[in-house]
């Protein structure tokens, strides 16, 4: 069930870098024919900016889980110089439970923000005039992801304590 578990978490992460990648992408080739569009036709752009901007959005809340599964994070490995091995362990999965507990109330008010969104129809206000929910949503999706994935880390940690 445990490896069922980090088997499951593993590819989710390696389609939320996926999906970060072709984000990101989109967002480069959504910016350059923006560039055409105003410079070389003379015509405003409505969209692109906006759509730009919740895809960046998205690919850095839903990319993260991957980084997580990577180790690609930031860290303070420096600290680890002064502490056992048995110490380093425990102050991870210390810190794990902490982002743990962080992200788990990041989807409670990602999940208030959404909900309120949804139900009263917000939207920005532009000329394009996309719904909210949507770009909010990265965020709650995103938290929901790295709550997956920290636990998937914790189990991880606490497997190699008891080796």
């Amino acid at each position: 069930m445990k490896n069922k578990y980090l088997n499951f978490c593993n590819l989710m992460s390696k389609a939320c870098g996926t999906f970060a990648v072709i984000a990101l992408l989109l967002s480069i080739l959504i910016i350059v024919e923006l560039v055409f569009e105003r410079y070389f036709f003379q015509r405003p752009i409505t969209w692109q900016t906006e759509l730009v901007t919740m895809l960046l959005v998205a690919s850095t809340f839903i990319g993260s889980a991957y980084v997580l599964s990577e180790k690609a994070h930031v860290s303070m490995e420096w600290i680890y110089d002064f502490l056992s091995k048995k110490n380093i362990l425990r102050l991870k999965i210390f810190t794990s439970f902490l982002s743990l507990i962080f992200f788990l109330i990041l989807f409670y008010f990602g999940f208030l923000m959404v909900e309120e969104a949804f139900t009263k129809n917000y939207s920005t206000g532009t000329v394009w005039d996309p719904p909210l929910w949507i770009p909010y949503s990265s965020m709650m999706i995103g938290a929901i992801l790295m709550i997956f994935q920290y636990i998937a880390e914790i189990i991880k940690l606490i497997d190699e304590k008891e080796l």
